[in-house]
């Protein structure tokens, strides 16, 4: 009787977790790419034409902050897939890690712990630091800083940040938040030309990294699209594409070990 009533339970719960994750694919993404971040973990593609983001208010929003008449002449999304028992194992502090989504949004407001961040150079063949310093600061104009801004509900919020970045220098960006019950983003926009080998290889503004964290339950859907409009430079075009596809990758990956 009690192995008939485990096995009963046992059945619901499988029936409700297919029911859910048919409700996030239809709702969200389609099937075939909820199925394939699943066992892949995570999708890749440059194009201009986004399709991964989540049909939420927050993703869809992501893909519309390009704000210059000039086209931007490299874009790219990623979509990752995220179990929250994932960012559990990554935890120092496994016993207490939190991975509510309030603390998803002062993770992402950490700016001062983005400092000494990893990616690996495409072009060096080797890991290298990304930001060699980082942290939020005054304002647009201001490189005094100022602690992380953690508090409350970070719907609405913008601050500034100085990113000392392994490729563009160090520079002013712009922080701009907004809070959901179920997601959170990030838009990242350089207030700052960037640098590459001392030339002017992006405009202020010219340059934008979107970052949504959607609650699924027992997972996060992690989606980012960076746009950026360079100098046509030939011998600097690759170098500043690798940096640009670089940034999605380690921002990810250091989000992951944040809990």
């Amino acid at each position: 009787m009690t192995r008939t009533k485990n096995l009963c339970i046992l059945g619901i719960l499988m029936m409700l977790s297919t029911g859910f994750a048919q409700e996030v694919e239809t709702d969200m993404i389609a099937p075939e790419l909820f199925s394939e971040i699943t066992t892949k973990g995570m999708v890749h593609q440059e194009t201009m034409d986004f399709s991964f983001y989540p049909r939420t208010p927050l993703a869809q929003k992501a893909v519309s902050t390009w704000e210059q008449e000039e086209e931007p002449n490299y874009s790219a999304e990623n979509l990752y897939y995220l179990k929250k028992e994932t960012l559990v194992a990554n935890s120092a502090n496994k016993e207490s890690a939190d991975t509510s989504l309030d603390t998803v949004a002062k993770v992402i407001r950490s700016i001062s712990k983005m400092k000494g961040m990893q990616y690996y150079s495409n072009g060096d063949k080797k890991w290298e630091t990304l930001y060699h310093n980082a942290y939020m600061v005054e304002g647009e104009k201001s490189k005094k800083p100022i602690a992380d801004q953690t508090e409350g509900n970070a719907d609405g919020k913008t601050y500034y940040c100085l990113l000392d970045d392994n490729s563009f220098g160090d520079g002013i960006y712009q922080l701009d938040y907004q809070q959901t019950e179920n997601e959170v983003s990030l838009c990242l926009t350089n207030v700052e030309s960037l640098k590459v080998a001392m030339f002017k290889g992006v405009k202020p503004r010219f340059m934008k990294i979107n970052l949504v964290v959607t609650d699924i339950g027992d997972a996060y859907l992690v989606y980012m699209v960076v746009q950026a409009k360079y100098a046509k430079i030939s011998f600097l075009e690759s170098r500043i594409r690798r940096s640009l596809a670089a940034r999605v990758d380690a921002i990810y990956n250091w989000f992951k070990f944040q809990f």
